[in-house]
């Protein structure tokens, strides 16, 4: 029996050695140098850094410019959750077979697998002046509304949460799909015999048994609001008060050479999906209790 529980020990241990490793240096040894470098002023060249103590959070949390990408990941939060409610309505509506489901579900999932870097040239041709969105309101006599809709900052946020919300559409609802799907056909066999209509199947029946997917969908919509970085950085390379978390700190590392400002930045994000993991965690663990 000793025997037995050594080698089940061993085998357990050298299945594990590498991939601590890894873990050890792709991921704790990197975050753990940011941490070190976020009280330098390192410029990312050399091992020369001085130490600043907490100069550098302290800038991030008293300088406006650093307090815009906050307001700007709300316009991408209110269009994540409204992206999540329409996926939810979607998915709700096409969780039965229906005429041509198959056809309407495949072009709501259909822009998810463009490439990023396509959707954006596509609306930014959609933006352009005298482009596709302006051809549309011309159509219907609304010229006086056409604008610079990329070079407003008046309009700029909407338009890129908007394109943010079109792409990542598709992911949502199937991921709702798949969820409602799973429920068991004989739970809504038995709320069938009892009256229960469709509305009600869906409230007592469909969302709670899907409420931990809703739950991991707007923790990842919260994460993804504070980390979005290409949609903006192809459309607008953060310009026009479009800066997000993520351009900001390229730009503070890349542009400017202040990489001690940036790992600080790094760890203020770090912080704060952080803390809202736990809170999700707490919230869930709370509800199944």
């Amino acid at each position: 029996m000793k025997r037995y529980k050594r080698e089940r020990s061993l085998l357990i241990f050298f299945f594990l050695f590498i991939p601590m490793i890894l873990l050890a240096m792709f991921i704790i040894y990197p975050v753990v140098t940011m941490f070190i470098y976020s009280f330098t002023d390192w410029n990312g060249y050399g091992f020369s850094a001085s130490f600043v103590a907490l100069k550098n959070y302290i800038r991030i949390f008293t300088d406006a410019k650093y307090w815009i990408v906050f307001e700007n990941s709300a316009y991408y939060l209110v269009a994540g959750l409204l992206q999540q409610a329409i996926s939810l309505m979607l998915a709700a509506l096409f969780m039965k077979p229906r005429r041509l489901a198959g056809f309407f579900k495949g072009s709501i999932f259909f822009p998810y697998l463009i490439n990023t870097v396509a959707v954006t040239f596509i609306f930014l041709m959609f933006y352009e002046k005298n482009g596709t969105l302006d051809s549309v309101l011309a159509f219907f006599h609304l010229e006086e509304y056409s604008k610079l809709w990329i070079a407003n900052p008046a309009t700029v946020k909407f338009a890129l949460a908007f394109t943010s919300m079109w792409k990542n559409l598709g992911y949502s609802f199937i991921i709702y799909l798949g969820a409602m799907q799973s429920v068991s056909s004989e739970i809504y066999e038995a709320a069938e015999i009892d009256g229960a209509g469709s509305m009600g199947k869906l409230r007592y029946i469909t969302l709670p048994n899907i409420k931990m997917i809703i739950g991991l969908m707007l923790l990842m919509t919260i994460i993804g609001s504070l980390t979005v970085f290409d949609i903006p950085y192809i459309m607008t390379k953060g310009q026009n008060g479009t800066n997000t978390f993520l351009s900001t700190i390229v730009d503070v590392a890349f542009t400017y050479n202040q990489f001690g400002l940036a790992c600080a930045l790094s760890i203020v994000l770090l912080l704060l999906i952080t803390v809202i993991v736990a809170i999700q965690k707490l919230v869930l663990k709370e509800e199944s209790v």
